[in-house]
Order: structure tokens, then sequence, then C-alpha cells
């Protein structure tokens, strides 16, 4: 596909962190003849995309400290007016911290960074739910074996062992969850990952297959009021139970939609997220499983299906018209194969 022309008016985006949500942005903004720029470390893949220019940043360190320096720095001064778009959860940590700093010299991405922060803290993301009523696991805050002691009577099994952060953990471990069948196990699993200092939870697990999963997004305004409504089903992942979706399908289905939009605006939340839920078949309630504050993965599904997710976030901070919001196509998959076999 051939890139349009850039448009000299149009502010440059700058991309932070991400992995294929970040080519789907990409993508979709220079189609608009946007000039798309990517800060990041090796493992982003969006460094070999053709429709951004890559900016390798040297050093070693928290990456987010590298983006402060060069968007502080001479280059970034550079692209003053750019706007910044978190693409990783990294990045919208980054921009809860530096929200104040760069203001004056960035369109900082759309949001309320208290809920940010909260979206980040899977502890925080649960207690929330509950005080908005939407129904979620119950969950304990783990920080020492004694804690784990304490609560072990109380938990059914199996339960769930996993970081309150989880891109902080998965700098130590590949897993998103560890599985405990028995207050012995539990115990064990804890006392590999506490070396770590990782604040961890324990998790009630909601049983049943994958085919329970299923997502609401949207937009709220600085009023709260949403600007889109879309769902869709997450059928399998991998690993089998708690990993990374391998086949997801666009369908419309309004109680996922009600109770996603009452979550939003029970938290006060402003600007883009996905919220997931699962099915529980012990009462058929919905139950929130997590909710990410940015473009996720199958972002580019969303595209296919009429959806630009990219362009909203754009024109909503450049003060743009806002692409066109009013439907999507049902039915529509997105697969990732080899993992999916």
């Amino acid at each position: 596909m051939l890139k349009p022309k850039l448009q000299p008016s149009l502010p440059p985006a700058i991309l932070l962190g991400g992995g294929a949500n970040a080519l789907s942005v990409a993508r979709n903004l220079r189609r608009q003849g946007i000039l798309v720029l990517a800060l990041g470390n090796l493992e982003h893949s969006v460094r070999f995309s053709r429709f951004c220019q890559w900016v390798p940043l040297s050093g070693n360190g928290d990456i987010r400290e590298r983006w402060f320096e060069w968007l502080t720095g001479s280059d970034g001064k550079r692209f003053r007016g750019a706007a910044i778009i978190p693409c990783g959860d990294d990045g919208l940590e980054f921009v809860v911290q530096h929200r104040a700093e760069l203001t004056n010299d960035f369109l900082m991405y759309e949001a309320n960074d208290e809920v940010v922060e909260a979206m980040l803290d899977k502890a925080k993301t649960h207690a929330l739910a509950k005080k908005a009523g939407v129904p979620a696991p119950e969950v304990w805050i783990v920080n020492t074996g004694d804690d784990i002691r304490r609560i072990m009577d109380e938990i059914k099994y199996p339960c769930g062992l996993k970081p309150r952060v989880s891109h902080e953990f998965k700098k130590y471990f590949k897993e998103k969850l560890f599985v405990a069948n028995g207050p012995d196990e539990l115990l064990r699993i804890f006392e590999k990952v506490e070396p770590f200092k990782q604040e961890m939870i324990v998790t009630e697990l909601i049983p049943g297959g994958d085919r329970g999963y299923c997502s609401y997004y949207s937009y709220l305004d600085e009023n709260g009021q949403p600007l889109f409504h879309f769902t869709k089903r997450k059928p399998r992942q991998y690993p089998n139970g708690f990993g990374t979706g391998t086949f997801h399908i666009t369908d419309w289905n309004p109680e996922v939609a009600e109770l996603g939009l009452k979550f939003f605006q029970g938290i006060g939340l402003r600007g883009l997220a996905c919220v997931e839920f699962k099915r529980d078949p012990r009462d058929g309630k919905l139950k929130l499983i997590e909710c990410n504050h940015r473009f996720t993965e199958p972002n580019e599904l969303l595209t296919q299906c009429g959806l630009d997710l990219a362009a909203l976030v754009y024109n909503r901070l450049t003060k743009r018209q806002l692409p066109k919001l009013d439907s999507y196509r049902r039915g529509v998959s997105l697969v990732k194969t080899w993992e999916d076999i």
C-alpha cells in the first residue's frame, strides 16, 4: 500500500511503546498524511513498520526516563505540538507521570489520570468495579508469605496468583498468572515470585472455558459521554485460560455494552478504553476481568470493521472532525494462526 503524501499542517504523532497495536496505529495515522514517530526498545515490533519513523533510544534502564529525556531534549523540541499516544502500559504510566511537565509542549493523551493509575493496578481496578456495582472476582492483596497463610483457608481452589501491575511483572516472568490447586501449592508459587518484590494478588478464578470472554470498547468525552460502542468475543487464547487472544470475533452484545459503559461511567473514566468480562456459569453473570486504558492488540480488527480508533484519538487531541463511529461490521474475525493452532 502506498503511503499518502505527508501533510505538514498536521501535528506529528509520537507513539510510546506497544506491539501489534502500535503497528495498526502507525498505519492508520500515516494513511492520513500524518508524520508518525515511534520511540521504543528493540523488542517493539513497530520499528519494522514503513509507516513510521523509528527513533531508537540509546542507553539502558527505565524506558520512561529515556522517553522523557528525548522529548525534553533537542530532538523532542523539533516536534513540539505533536500528539503523544501511548500504545502500552509503560506509555500510560509515562503520561500520568509527566502530563503536567509536557502539556505546554505536546498534545497529551486524553484521560482521567487517577483512573489510569487505578486501571494499571488490578487490585484497584477490582475495588472500583465493586464500588460501581459491577460484578468482579474476589481478590486478596498479598505482599508476604504471612499474608498467604492468613487467607489460605478462606480461598476457593483453584485460585490465581497474579501481579497487581502487569507491565512491571513481565520484566521477570512471561506468565500472566499462576494457578494454584491448593494452599501448599499457592505458598510454593508465592515463594518463587517473592524475591522479585512484586505486589501480588490472589484472585478467584471464574470457571468455564475461554468462550465466556467478551469485551466492550468506547471513548468517553470530557462529559463522560460515549462516542461509540463496540463489543467482541474472544473464544480462544494461548496459553489456554489465561493467555493472549488468538481468535477474536466482532458481535453486538447489548448486555456487555451496558455493563461496560456502567463501569466506565461509574469510575469516572475519560478517553479510550476496553473492558473485558467473563461469563460465570455458576450464576450466569458477567464478571470483570481487566480494563485496558489504551489501544489493545486486536486494534486492527476494529479498523477493518470500520472503527478507526487511531484517528479518533488523534482527532480529539488536534480538535479535528471525528471519524465515522456510528456502525461497524459484525462477524469479522482476527486469528493469530500459529498460536491458535
